[in-house]
């Protein structure tokens, strides 16, 4: 027996050592990354799967994230940069890094040779913003969200009679139908349809023929999205709203996130800002919402068609958040290119969010994108994976990596697909390129909120919207002073020929 055991012991002893010179032989790519508190980095075997497909050792450093940003200043002024850098903002530090030699100029990597994966699978219109006087610095980390939505209070419909409304005219009664007709059968005068936090948000303004100030008309003409045809209806749409008390009276108070605490708390029946499919599983099983909320449930709906219309279009900019860079004094640039290619794979991809088969989750449909895991595996998960684990948040294909956001249970997986399949079957994307990223864009932007243009626009629309000042009033203030105080920002977006 104890010859057996030394035998063993032997053995393992040689495959350690065996192992251990299998690991000197590996390159050790370093990297800093912006990962969630949970994240447990130490004998993390995600990162240890990932070193293995790409025949490396990757030791990632992750601050916390509060001060990441912080951190990474600290880091890029030192003279030991890691290999691979994931920079949250693609600013004019980002650009001043680049311009001092500090990054490596990615423009003539980015080939099917060398980065095969990456050259597949993003546009032009996501590198765009990695770009520094025309070079490529970074490949961005690219966010494919699920479809917009505005949901509803599914109960209150139900009580109602009424269905989800599908244009800004049903979207008007069922707000109304909300305010003044007792939809959570309190008998108090007590709810409203919405509250606004956002003035133009997409899911209401396609409704009127509106569009983003660059992208230009059928003739190819730009025009600031305040001074389209359409804008004043949809404006008179929210006023009319607000006097016959379909819209929170106090809505001009409302600050970050206060309408969705409206909405838990019952005093509201919809939400449209930042609003995804995801919400619908999210906020009915919020414990807030359930807890006033204990037979409510949540429906959604498509951003608003115009009248007559079988689908609407949606201007969707490419969700890039932030990029990854490469050391430009690496002594590894050819294992770390290789490393930041295959995070463009939709197998890195899956690992890096959702993990190891058998371990982090029981198994994956390749083709509906739902997975299962239990909650030992959902715990094991939280510690070694994350989305911001990913070089790249989404498929090649551009569709998400994992179906039904949150959902944890066959019920709320039901209902995320019912709706995903509703408002996909009423709405789509119109992809173009947010005007971010123009040179001198954010300059004469940022101009108009120093001189006060924006915050005077919005104070004219709030006193309109509340019937402080007439029709004429409004459309003469948008025409004669606010459309031709941006038309510096709108002559750069004209000499770009951005969305053309």
């Amino acid at each position: 027996m104890k010859k057996t055991l030394s035998i063993v012991l032997a053995l393992l002893f040689a495959l350690s050592c065996m192992g251990a010179a299998l690991a000197e032989d590996k390159v050790t790519i370093t990297m800093i990354q912006r990962l969630p508190a949970a994240y447990i980095v130490e004998d993390n075997p995600v990162i240890a799967a990932w070193g293995d497909r790409t025949g490396v050792i990757i030791e990632v450093e992750a601050p916390p994230i509060s001060n990441y940003s912080d951190r990474l200043n600290v880091v890029m002024a030192s003279d030991d940069l890691p290999d691979l850098i994931y920079v949250q903002n693609l600013n004019n530090t980002y650009q001043q890094w680049a311009r001092d030699g500090l990054l490596l100029d990615l423009t003539d990597y980015l080939t099917p040779e060398i980065m095969p994966n990456a050259c597949k699978v993003l546009t032009q219109d996501e590198l765009a913003g990695c770009l520094v006087d025309g070079r490529l610095y970074s490949l961005p980390r690219v966010q494919t969200k699920p479809l917009d939505c505005i949901t509803y209070r599914g109960d209150w419909l139900e009580k109602l009679g009424l269905e989800v409304p599908k244009t800004a005219q049903e979207f008007a009664d069922v707000m109304l139908a909300f305010a003044k007709q007792d939809p959570d059968d309190n008998g108090i005068d007590d709810t409203y349809g919405f509250s606004i936090r956002n003035f133009n948000d997409r899911n209401l303004i396609h409704a009127f023929g509106l569009r983003p100030s660059d992208v230009p008309d059928e003739n190819g003409e730009y025009t600031v999205m305040e001074g389209q045809e359409g804008y004043m209806t949809y404006l008179t749409w929210l006023r009319d709203m607000y006097l016959n008390g379909a819209l929170d009276p106090e809505w001009y108070l409302t600050q970050s996130y206060e309408d969705q605490d409206k909405f838990f708390a019952g005093k509201i029946g919809a939400l449209y800002t930042d609003i995804i499919i995801n919400h619908v599983t999210q906020w009915a099983a919020n414990a807030t919402f359930v807890a006033v909320n204990p037979e409510g449930t949540v429906v959604a709906g498509p951003s608003l068609l115009p009248e007559g219309a079988d689908k609407v279009g949606v201007y969707y900019a490419p969700q890039v958040w932030g990029g990854y860079a490469i050391n430009a004094d690496s002594e590894h640039i050819e294992e770390t290119l290789r490393v930041l290619d295959d995070g463009y794979t939709d197998e890195c991809v899956t690992l890096l969010f959702k993990g190891i088969e058998g371990l982090t989750y029981t198994s994956l449909d390749p083709e509906t994108r739902v997975i299962t895991l239990t909650p030992e595996q959902t715990a094991l998960a939280d510690q070694w994976c994350a989305s911001y684990a990913t070089i790249n948040y989404q498929l090649s294909n551009k569709d998400m990596i994992i179906a039904g956001g949150t959902s944890t249970n066959e019920v709320e997986l039901a209902n995320w697909m019912a709706a995903n399949d509703f408002v996909s079957s009423l709405e789509y994307r119109i992809s173009y390129l947010g005007e971010g990223t123009i040179p001198g864009y954010n300059d004469e932007s940022t101009k108009l909120t120093n001189d006060g243009v924006y915050s005077e626009r919005n104070e004219k629309i709030t006193q309109y919207i509340c019937g402080q000042i007439t029709e004429e009033e409004m459309a003469s203030y948008l025409q004669n002073v606010y459309v031709p105080a941006c038309e510096p920002m709108m002559n750069v977006i004209r000499a770009s020929g951005i969305n053309k």
